[in-house]
């Protein structure tokens, strides 16, 4: 009897190792499972991403795609500007399987449209390679953000997060296999026992398919025939799958449905922290070519005062002028050389700030020197009103900020769908068919026939209380989040707004600074001729050629701020840093 036992349990692990051989041969996505239906999720083409300019060697960031919220059930809908609808997955359906990770690396971009454009940008191809003896421009730098920026680089992994909470998700419906062995060796009942079977749970339906062996041999307690089996042992295959409760979701889908939708959420996410890092490094950037521009302007000053040195040592020798003029040029002199001293510092100060941001292939911090410094500000153009509310509907709809809360406004709708599936009673049915093989154990072959079983199992809480509170939980949270749509809206609204204000201040400014620059000129040139003709003193004429550097400082801060404030402006309009570059002047 011993012996006997023992046969089972090698053809037990036998049929064991066989098993396991074909599902590690088989693939992970087993073809069998039903997939889940597309998504409503539609996902919608962002702004169009014009190529990158050519004079430099990058790898860019992959394109994100902004969902937009076509069936959305709050209060609020993110307008949208006039353009067709690139989303190919549209569907009535509530759900959606995840897609695989690549997918957001090659979206189709087939159908966008064109931006508006927007003050500063240029259609020309700039050079096909960015020579390093060069004067370092805005479009460097963003590469730069775009390659090593480690808050970028860490806010991209967050990809990978996503993605592995992704494929946890899926564990849920993974394929189960089951074993046991129980020998009774001793005692008035001896018998063996042996079984092994797998399970698959089935996504669409919620189900699951059953497939098992088992073989029961010996004596068996008369209330415990069930367990016994003929000499082949017993083969079965079952089915159950939910009538009510839990067919059309239930937790594990809803777990899936919730990883893929924050999956997809990270591209926004991504895409707004680049976004503010691009802003803010092309601020430092503009101040960093203002630091230079500024030096320049008191070294100018300076060389003037240097320069007549002689002439003023050869006027005092010959009489022309008294001592104490040279001893005030020299004053002039050490004045002046402080300021070039304070200017210096502050161009340090901003070639640091700007490491943050410029870095090499190694992401590794690189301070510039000044040999690398734009000789001057590029053209400039500034936006009209209805330029300004084109761009504002634009802003909204290109929104990340939206986009991501369309994405969160979904996950909630998962939830709410959930709770609401879980008011329905629950009814399974199952199905469960077997057979024993092999020499018949008794003399009445009850074992040998074949067997069919199925049933329907029905449980509900009657107050629902669970189902209830969720409800209320997830139509809460979703006004909430209409809420802070409303607010998003109204603060790319006010973003667009203030750019523009900014930048049609700034170029009022430039224009002013520029006039006054050359009135100052023609004011220093004048008290030149007064002051080699003797009618006015060196303090004076100090004051002339003061006022024209204090005119280019003017000249150079609105330049700056508004280049700083175009920045904001294609922040605020959500435009691909890398679109749309103005070259070196």
């Amino acid at each position: 009897m011993i012996g006997h036992g023992w046969r089972q349990h090698v053809r037990l692990l036998v049929a064991c190792g066989l098993l396991v051989g074909c599902q590690s041969a088989a693939p992970v996505r087993h073809t069998h499972v039903q997939q889940p239906p597309p998504s409503p999720v539609a996902s919608v083409a962002s702004p169009k991403h014009m190529a990158p300019p050519r004079h430099v060697v990058l790898k860019k960031l992959p394109p994100v795609t902004e969902p937009t919220a076509e069936v959305m059930p709050v209060a609020f809908r993110q307008s949208e500007p006039t353009r067709p609808s690139t989303s190919a997955n549209d569907s009535n359906s509530p759900i959606s399987p995840p897609q695989p990770l690549a997918d957001a690396a090659n979206p189709d971009r087939n159908g966008e449209l064109p931006r508006p454009m927007v003050p500063g940008e240029s259609s020309l191809d700039p050079p096909e390679v960015i020579s390093r003896s060069s004067a370092v421009d805005l479009q460097d730098v963003i590469v730069s953000v775009n390659q090593s920026y480690p808050l970028l680089v860490s806010a991209l992994l967050e990809r990978q997060v996503a993605g592995g909470k992704q494929v946890s998700a899926w564990g849920e419906f993974d394929l189960n296999i089951k074993a046991f062995g129980i020998a009774m060796p001793e005692g008035f009942y001896q018998n063996y026992r042996n079984a092994i079977s797998v399970e698959q749970p089935v996504f669409r339906n919620g189900g699951y398919l059953y497939g098992g062996y088992k073989i029961g041999d010996g004596n068996f307690q008369p209330w415990f025939k069930e367990r016994e089996t003929d000499e082949g042992g017993e083969f079965s295959v079952g089915a159950g799958v939910p009538l009510l409760k839990g067919r059309a979701i239930d937790k594990r889908r809803a777990a899936i449905y919730q990883a893929d939708l924050a999956r997809r959420a990270v591209e926004p996410a991504v895409r707004s922290q680049m976004l503010e890092f691009v802003r803010v490094a092309s601020q430092v950037y503009w101040s960093w070519v203002a630091a230079g521009q500024s030096l320049e302007a008191q070294r100018d000053l300076l060389r003037i005062a240097e320069a007549r040195i002689q002439q003023l040592q050869d006027r005092v020798d010959a009489g022309d002028l008294q001592r104490i003029v040279r001893i005030n040029n020299e004053q002039l002199i050490a004045s002046r050389e402080t300021k070039v001293i304070e200017a210096e510092r502050k161009l340090q100060e901003a070639a640091i700030k700007l490491s943050l941001f410029f870095r090499n292939e190694r992401g590794e911090p690189i301070i510039l020197d000044n040999s690398r410094l734009p000789q001057a500000f590029p053209d400039y153009t500034t936006v009209g009103p209805r330029q300004v509310e084109a761009d504002i509907e634009y802003a909204i709809s290109a929104s990340p900020d939206l986009a991501e809360l369309n994405l969160i406004a979904r996950q909630v709708q998962v939830d709410l769908q959930n709770a609401e599936n879980m008011l329905l009673p629950k009814l399974d049915a199952q199905l469960l068919a077997s057979k024993d093989v092999g020499a018949p154990t008794s003399d009445k072959k009850d074992k040998t026939p074949f067997e069919l079983e199925a049933g329907l199992y029905g449980e509900v809480p009657l107050q629902r209380r669970e189902a209830r509170g969720k409800i209320t939980t997830a139509r809460g949270k979703l006004a909430q989040i209409s809420a802070k749509q409303q607010f998003v809206v109204d603060k790319v609204r006010a973003s667009v707004q203030d750019a523009a204000s900014a930048l049609q201040a700034a170029a009022g400014r430039i224009e002013r600074a520029q006039a006054n620059l050359n009135l100052a000129r023609e004011t220093r040139d004048l008290g030149r001729l007064q002051f080699e003709a003797g009618d006015i003193t060196l303090i004076e004429l100090n004051i002339y050629e003061q006022s024209v550097t204090d005119a280019q400082l003017l000249l150079i801060a609105a330049q700056a701020d508004f280049f700083s404030a175009l920045a904001s402006y294609r922040a605020a309009m959500a435009i691909d840093p890398l679109e749309g570059f103005q070259p070196n002047p």
